[in-house]
Formats: structure tokens, sequence, C-alpha cells
């Protein structure tokens, strides 16, 4: 009988199929569930992920001196979440969270047949938990892979960690909009308050965002009203599952719309001082993306001094490029391209894409001058000794040559602007600021963007901190640090150096070196040197404390021909100048390029007594997102430069450059200071650095 039925066609053709074909589905089935969950993260992985959350900056008072990262977001406990968030989300987004498993089956019928009679994918029938692995750990595309794989991650995650844990994983995580990620970030920028002070409807509101920012961010108007009905519709869903009352959601839905016009800015100041420590950062500790990783660094940086030195950069250039006299016009109206009024964008011979400009664009303000108060208008009729100008909204105003007498043209060897025709004519654009006149409102004064620049670095000699540092006018206008990265002529700066070598040699402030012309030999070019005095005079027998408080260079060469370019050479890496120098005398009055960096700490060696720090220090301490200190730095060890003797006496003859030199406008720092200045030829360059016991400052312009 048994016999039988194996020989039968029902046997043959019927059940060996099935059973084959089920081992065979079996076999697929598991091929597609190992590829499809080989690369899946391991427990460990999912639980060890950190959000990206900004890094922050603090100077060393623990203020904040920026907040990095792409995405504002601030983690917080869940128990600092109130209640009505988290049920908000839970009933917009997966209402039977506390009741599955990581995977809704019953939401995935209803999704299932909804798509069914949509005709289309409508809607995917995600847990939070679905989601919150989507977002972190896989793409959004929908696609059948994916979804698998989600589901496998969710299922596992949901055995892992506590239903709280999810969501509050899943409330740090998602984008709410406006810039923010999680509900802390979502509750400052719209709302301008801490999550935990949420009230129900803002709560509502906040938790309609996530299913997509871009329809339902409050924040942008044509938005508002549906923003309103997703609220409305998150409270219903409250109400409906049992979360709230029905009199907490009629009052609920009742409340306007009421979020604050801007979010509060991302703290961000002294950036030049903050590129610098972020490429340590990336460079030397080898810290990838650390504006993202939530990691606190701590630094020496002072914001009172850094806010002092950034305002005094400023004014100086101001205050400079005014003594110069006027650089000339912003732009003309001319600058827009008349001849092809119609175009957009062509493609120039050499295949750079062109944009004519518009008058917007000859008008726009870079933001670094509009802080300042700058504005441009156009100046429509140029008279002697008045300019009307008119602005972009219309509005129109003048200026009175009375108030612009500093404006002569650059290089002319008037002392005063006497005609305005002189510098400007009709359709010029120029800078303005308001006169603040209060008896004539139209009137305004004509200013500049100054096309020099200037840095500054202030440091603390005995530990080596930065206290402050500016690379230029604006690291909106450069990002070039010329604090660190610029290498420019020294001048008379340099000098010190020279005179501190000499006096380690056995030299002393009132020994005597011949101030008179220096006769030299032709080179093999057949070039002479006949270095001068700044001022073209000789003072005969003169004093090495005269030859630095007077900044003479005849002194200087003719001093250093006695000690040797090497010996000169040796001191100067001893000083901490790594720059290359010149292996000829015309160092020795400053034709090195050198940093001001180099500078300001080779000064420190003068108040420490004859040391410096062998290194900058910038950095106190860096810490993770969990507070865990990675790194932590102390001062830098002392090299040993000069005797403490001959740093005494360099920092008395130093501060006598103050009282009786060249550096005498430092006089108005009521306390004991040693300063030199320093300019190149043709004054491209013009340094200052001067250092009391406790500081070191050291300015560049040019």
């Amino acid at each position: 009988m048994f016999k039988r039925f194996l020989k039968s066609k029902f046997f043959l053709f019927g059940l060996v199929p099935i059973f084959f074909g089920s081992i065979l589905a079996v076999i697929i089935l598991s091929v597609f569930i190992y590829k499809t969950t080989r690369d899946i993260p391991s427990i460990e992985e999912l639980t060890q992920f950190r959000l990206n959350q900004p890094s922050m900056v603090y100077d060393a008072k623990g203020r904040v001196i920026a907040e990095l990262g792409t995405e504002r977001r601030y983690p917080i406990h869940i128990s600092e979440m109130p209640m009505s968030v988290r049920l908000a989300v839970v009933a917009v987004e997966d209402a039977r969270f506390f009741e599955h498993n990581g995977i809704d089956l019953l939401g995935i019928i209803r999704a299932t047949l909804k798509n069914i009679k949509a005709g289309r994918f409508a809607e995917g029938g995600s847990t939070l938990t679905q989601q919150l692995v989507k977002n972190i750990f896989l793409s959004p595309e929908k696609k059948i892979i994916r979804k698998f794989k989600e589901a496998v991650i969710a299922y596992q995650l949901d055995k892992y960690l506590t239903k709280d844990e999810i969501l509050e994983y899943y409330l740090n995580q998602v984008n709410f909009g406006r810039g923010g990620y999680g509900i802390q970030a979502a509750s400052i920028n719209y709302f301008g308050k801490n999550a935990k002070d949420l009230t129900l409807h803002e709560s509502a509101l906040l938790a309609g965002i996530p299913r997509s920012p871009r329809l339902y961010s409050p924040h942008i108007t044509k938005n508002a009203e549906r923003s309103v009905q997703r609220r409305n519709h998150v409270l219903l869903r409250m109400y409906e599952n049992a979360f709230i009352t029905e009199d907490e959601y009629l009052n609920a839905i009742e409340e306007p719309l009421a979020i604050i016009e801007n979010p509060p800015t991302r703290q961000r100041f002294a950036e030049y001082f903050l590129d610098y420590v972020l490429k340590y950062i990336t460079e030397d500790l080898a810290i990838e993306a650390p504006q993202n990783r939530g990691l606190k660094v701590y630094t020496t940086l002072d914001m009172d001094f850094q806010e002092k030195a950034e305002a005094a950069v400023r004014n100086n250039l101001h205050a400079t490029s005014t003594r110069i006299g006027y650089f000339g016009p912003a732009g003309h109206l001319s600058d827009l391209d008349n001849n092809t009024p119609a175009l957009t964008e062509y493609v120039e011979e050499d295949g750079v894409i062109y944009v004519p400009p518009t008058i917007d664009d000859l008008l726009e303000v870079p933001s670094y001058l509009k802080q300042n108060g700058f504005n441009k208008a156009i100046v429509t009729k140029v008279e002697s000794s008045e300019l009307a100008i008119a602005f972009q909204d219309n509005t129109t105003g003048r200026i009175k040559l009375s108030s612009a007498l500093w404006a002569k043209p650059v290089n002319s060897k008037d002392r005063r602007l006497d005609d305005f025709k002189k510098i400007l004519k009709d359709n010029d654009i120029i800078y303005v600021v308001p006169a603040n006149d209060k008896k004539e409102k139209d009137i305004f004064l004509l200013v500049q963007d100054p096309p020099m620049e200037a840095s500054l670095l202030a440091v603390e000699p005995m530990s080596g901190a930065v206290l402050a540092m500016v690379g230029g006018y604006s690291f909106e206008k450069t990002m070039f640090n010329r604090a660190t990265q610029a290498k420019r002529q020294v001048g008379s700066v340099f000098k010190p150096i020279v005179y501190s070598v000499a006096l380690e040699e056995g030299l002393q402030p009132m020994s005597k070196i011949l101030d008179a012309p220096i006769i030299s030999q032709p080179d093999e070019n057949g070039m002479i040197w006949r270095p001068k005095n700044i001022v073209d005079e000789y003072r005969g027998e003169t004093t090495l404390k005269e030859g630095v408080t007077k900044s003479i260079n005849v002194v200087t060469i003719k001093m250093s021909e006695k000690l040797g370019i090497k010996k000169i050479l040796s001191y100067a890496k001893s000083f901490g100048i790594t720059s290359e120098l010149a292996n000829d005398f015309s160092i020795t009055i400053g034709s090195g390029s050198i940093s001001l960096l180099e500078i300001v700490y080779a000064y420190s060696v003068f108040p420490n007594m004859g040391t410096r720090c062998a290194s900058p220090y910038f950095i106190t301490k860096i810490e993770d997102a969990d507070g865990t200190v990675l790194f932590e730095f102390s001062p830098p060890e002392h090299v040993q430069v000069l005797k403490p003797y001959t740093a005494q006496i360099m920092t008395d003859i130093l501060m006598n450059v103050v009282q009786n030199g060249t550096a005498s406008r430092a006089k108005v720092i009521r306390r004991p200071i040693g300063a030199k200045t320093g300019t190149s030829n043709k004054y491209r360059d013009a340094w200052f650095v001067g250092f009391l016991p406790n500081l070191v400052v050291g300015v560049w312009t040019g």
C-alpha cells in the first residue's frame, strides 16, 4: 500500500514538488535573511551610538566662545522632557508604542490596506523604534530590503532598551526644522525656553513637525495655518488615546500660535582663535570632525581681553585709513553690465560663468561692515562742498565737506580735502554712516572699508597662555590669520634680540659704537649695501642703550659685525624664531620675515627673566560628550634663553624706549612698560610689541 502510494502520481507530481519547493523556499529565505542582515549593527554598536551634537568651546572663565556643529542639538535625559511631549509624540506617531515589541503588526496591516486603497505608498506603518533605526542607521529610502532590516534592528533594540530609553533617543535625534534637532533645540528655537517648560499645546505643536518639517514648521509664514491644524490633530490623537481629558483638549486647541520671531543665534566669537584651535584638534590631536562630537574644549582665551582686542584692531584700521586718505568709491553704477541687459548669465571664452551684477549686488553691504553701521549710497550730485546721496529704499541724504576733510586723495600732497570733485563723481557708490545730527537728520558721514589689515596677539608670558588673538579686520572678510600664518618683515622689533646677544657676550648698556656711515665692499654681483639710519643723520660715539632707544640702524649693524651673524642666528632660534632667516647682516635691522606669534613669544623672554615657554599654550582641557577628559594640558616647560641679568637689563632698556624713544606713544599706559616698534621699507609693515610682567602684546599693521 505504502509502496503503491510512493509510486502514485499524487505523490510524484503533488507532494514531492511541494516538499522540495518548501525546502528551496526555506533555503532562498535563509539566504535572503543572511545577506540582508549580515551588515546589521550589533547590539553593542546600536547602544554605543552617539548623537551628533555641537561641540562647545569655552574661554578661561567658562564663558562660551563658540557653539560648533552642523546640527543644533542638545541631548537631554528623558526626565527633563515633560510628559506632554512624550505622550504627544506617541499619540501621533505610534499609539501602540508601549504595547508592541518594536514591530507593530496591526499597524503594518492597517498601513498596507491604506496603501492598497490609495494606490501608492501613502503610509509606512513604522513604529517609533523603526523610525529611530531609520534615522540613525539606515537610509530613508522606501525599499523592501531596507524595511526588513529596519524591522530586525527595531526588534533587537526593543528587547535591549526600555521604552523610555528608546523614546529618549528618538526625541533627541529627530529633525524639528528651523535648524533644530532634538526636543531641547526645538523648544529653544521655537519658544525660547527649555523643553521641561513646554505647555501641552506647545508640546503638541512640536510633536507634529517631524512628519515633515518643510510642511509643518510654524516659522514659515505659509505653514502657519497648516501647523495649527497639525497641532490640533496631535491633540485629538492624544484625547482619543485617553492621554488628555476633553477639557484639556478643548482648551489647548484654542491657544494661539505664538513662536519667537528669531531663534537665539549660535554663539561664535574670536573666530581666528577658534580656527587656530580647531586646526590643532584635527591635525595634531587627530580628532575627526570635532565640531559634531559634543566635545567641551576649554581654552586660555579671555573674552574680556578678546573683545577689547578686536575693537582696538578695527578702530585702529579705521583711524589709519583716514590718516592716509580716501582710497576711492566702493563702486559705480557703470559696473552694471549695460551691454547685455537681457542676459542673466553667459559663458566667457575661458569657460568661466559670468553673472552680470544687479543693483542689489552693487549696494549689498558685507555683514562685517553692516554691524558697524555702514550703509551704501549712490552719489546723485557732486558739489564742491556737499554731496547729495540716495539709498536703495529711495530715501536721500547729504554729506558736508566739513565732515570729510580727512578724505584727501591717497598720495596727494594736500593736507586735507577742499573739494568733493577731487574724489567723487555722479553715480559713484560710497560707504556712509548716519551723522546723528539732531537738527539735520538727513546728514551722513563719508567712511571707507579699510584696505589695509592688522593682527594682534596677547599672551601671559609665564604660562604662555594665549589671552587674545585677532587675525584681521574680520574673519568674514578674510579667513587668513595674520597673527599666526603671515610672515612679514619685522623691522626694528628684531633689534632687541641682537642687543641681547651683545649683552650676553659681555658688552654693557653704556658700551659705545661709532654711528657713522658704513662703507661696504661690492658683493659678487657688484652691488653695494649702504645701510642708513631711519633719519639720515649720524651721532658719532653712541651707547648701546641709545642705539636701542632711538632704533639706530648703523649702530645695530656695526655691533652685529663684531658678534658674527652665526651667533645672532643661533640666539634667534633659542628665542623661538623658527622662520628661515637670511645669512647676512640685513636681518639684524629687520629684513627677515617672521610671524607675530614668534615675535610675541620671543619678547616673553624679557619679563620672564630670560626664559620662554617652549610652545604656545591655548587649550587646557578637552572632554567628550559624557564629560570624560580626553586631553588635559599644562603650561609648557620653559626654555632658558638669556641670563636673568641680561633679561633685566634689556627690560630696563626697552622701558627707556617707551619713555624716551620710538615707542613713546605707549606712555598713555600708566604703568611701567617695555616696548619696541618697527617698520619695513616704504612703511608697508608697522609693528609694536610691548610687555608688562604678566602680559605681552604684539600688533602688526600693513
